[in-house]
């Protein structure tokens, strides 16, 4: 008898490895309470054993992608005070501070606490980091003719992208920074006779950097190429605005060449800031997006991607049918063309804040331009003011509140603006400028392991709140939840994360349960401060 049942046990774990390598499951290391699992260098997600209970009564192993990014440090910093005494102690004068940062200068800057950052990018849970590739650093010579290219590998890229990715991120490469030989300034439109060098570089850059250790399969092509201000180059932008059609024709160009370097790879439309306009005296040009897509760029992407600010909320809010703009007749809905005439094809825009202007994005870029693809945004940022206690605790709320509602939006990826941006007065990292955590680290660092391995499923209607729900091949389902109001849920016994990661029990009838009574439900009172919600 004693054999049989040894069999039997036998017989079932055979079963369960036989369906593991039929299913590229990795044996080990594996684990089923939820938690990341670090397998050769490479961030995995969760992987469950199937669970064989009878009939058809199974769960099935499946990756989610994580859709957390970080952009490492902000390395076009350059009015910082670290940068301002190095360029004086060379002579320079102050203003000289307006331009980028010599390859150097960066590494003067960062080298130091580089290994910091990375220690804290490791840290931090998130499944992506967004780096830079400065074109004019690498290639800094023109290329002579009959003669191979003089590409200058490192120390900055070779090294710091290995470090990056040795964290065990994927990289999100945003390729920027014109040489002086390829156009008039490094933020300008290619020369068009310089756009074959182009894509020999791409070709060349790509099949050097998807290769191990780096393994970078993404591309992002130049950083809010919407910008029109000239001197924009200064602080890392682009300044395409006024040139849609030539960025097009760069994408002709670029998009063929990346995929012969490597057919896998995914090219990103280059994350346009699409706020501050210039009719508001701003820097960006509202309808470069329209441009680019009108001569035929959609094509030649993979992906389209926008930056998100919440301080430019009100400019996406309005375009809601039920805000006030539009229900009182001050606005009408958005159309294809001049977006205010309401001559052209009407397309909607619900929502607030990061969903409103992905709905906006989204839905002319298909109505429109008949493009549509996946979302990415590749910044969103919120304001940490050191020594101001409210605003880090309002930026490390807007950390989850920002990823939940861009999720819930059915945004693919997005990357927080920054993990470091230092002497930078916007103060939008989650690090102060010297490396220490603020409050929104630990909030991410609480988002990325509360919410690992689960996708948005629906959307609550919460009286005076929000709540978003997420869920996971196997396992209870989680909220993502907050506001002014309450919340009420059938269950006898639940989990409550808060955003530093501190985790309670409220059981059924027990203080925290509004009514206090045991029937089966738990009643819980929502704040301004996001909470995770699972049952036990």
């Amino acid at each position: 008898m004693l054999n049989r049942q040894l069999s039997l046990i036998l017989l079932v774990v055979a079963v369960i490895v036989s369906v593991s390598v039929l299913l590229g499951l990795p044996a080990l290391p594996f684990s089923t309470s939820g938690h990341v699992v670090q397998a050769q260098g490479v961030i995995t997600h969760t992987t469950y054993l199937p669970l064989i209970v009878g009939g058809n009564n199974s769960c099935t192993a499946l990756e989610v992608p994580s859709p957390f990014s970080l952009q490492i440090a902000a390395l076009h910093q350059v009015a910082g005070t670290e940068i301002a005494t190095l360029r004086q102690a060379e002579g320079d004068s102050p203003e000289s501070n307006l331009r980028p940062l010599a390859e150097a200068e960066w590494l003067a800057v960062y080298d130091q606490p580089f290994p910091t950052l990375m220690a804290a990018l490791k840290e931090s849970g998130a499944g992506w980091a967004r780096v830079r590739i400065n074109w004019s650093w690498i290639e800094p010579n023109p290329p002579q003719a009959g003669q191979p290219p003089n590409y200058v590998w490192g120390p900055y890229h070779d090294q710091k992208l290995r470090a990056g990715a040795e964290t065990g991120v994927k990289l999100i490469a945003t390729v920027a920074d014109l040489p002086d030989w390829a156009g008039v300034s490094p933020c300008t439109p290619l020369y068009p006779d310089r756009r074959d060098e182009f894509a020999r570089f791409l070709t060349d850059l790509v099949k050097r950097y998807k290769q191990p250790p780096y393994n970078i399969r993404h591309w992002e092509l130049f950083n809010e190429p919407d910008g029109t201000w000239e001197n924009l180059w200064a602080g890392g932008l682009g300044c395409w605005g006024n040139s849609g059609d030539q960025y097009a024709q760069m994408l002709a160009v670029a998009y063929p060449a990346i995929k012969a370097a490597d057919p896998g790879a995914t090219v990103l439309l280059g994350g346009v800031a699409h706020d501050w306009f210039t009719e508001y005296a701003g820097p960006f040009y509202r309808y470069f997006p329209d441009d680019v897509m009108a001569a035929g760029g959609g094509k030649f992407v993979d992906a389209l991607s926008f930056h998100y600010f919440p301080d430019f909320h009100a400019e996406w809010d309005r375009w809601d049918p039920n805000s006030p703009d539009r229900r009182n007749g001050w606005l009408p809905a958005p159309t294809c063309g001049d977006l205010f005439d309401a001559k052209g094809t009407e397309y909607e825009a619900t929502g607030s804040d990061i969903t409103a202007k992905t709905n906006h994005f989204r839905n002319r870029m298909r109505t429109c331009f008949g493009v549509n693809k996946p979302i990415w945004i590749t910044e969103l940022a919120e304001h940490g003011y050191a020594n101001d206690t409210n605003s880090l605790n309002q930026q490390a709320r807007y950390v989850i509140q920002g990823h939940v509602r861009g999720l819930a939006a059915g945004v693919k990826n997005i990357t927080w603006y920054a993990l470091s941006t230092p002497n930078d007065s916007y103060q939008q990292a989650l690090l102060f400028d010297d490396l220490a955590p603020k409050p929104a680290f630990y909030a991410y660092k609480t988002l990325t392991t509360e919410l690992d391995g689960f996708e948005y499923a629906r959307t609550l209607t919460i009286a005076a709140g929000e709540g978003y729900v997420f869920k996971r091949p196997c396992g209870p389902e989680k909220t993502v939840a907050w506001g002014s109001g309450s919340y009420t849920l059938t269950a006898g016994s639940v989990r409550i994360v808060n955003r530093t990661g501190t985790a309670k029990t409220v059981l059924d009838g027990a203080a925290e349960d509004m009514d206090q009574i045991k029937d089966g439900k738990i009643k819980l009172q929502l704040s301004a401060d996001p909470i995770f919600i699972s049952l036990n």
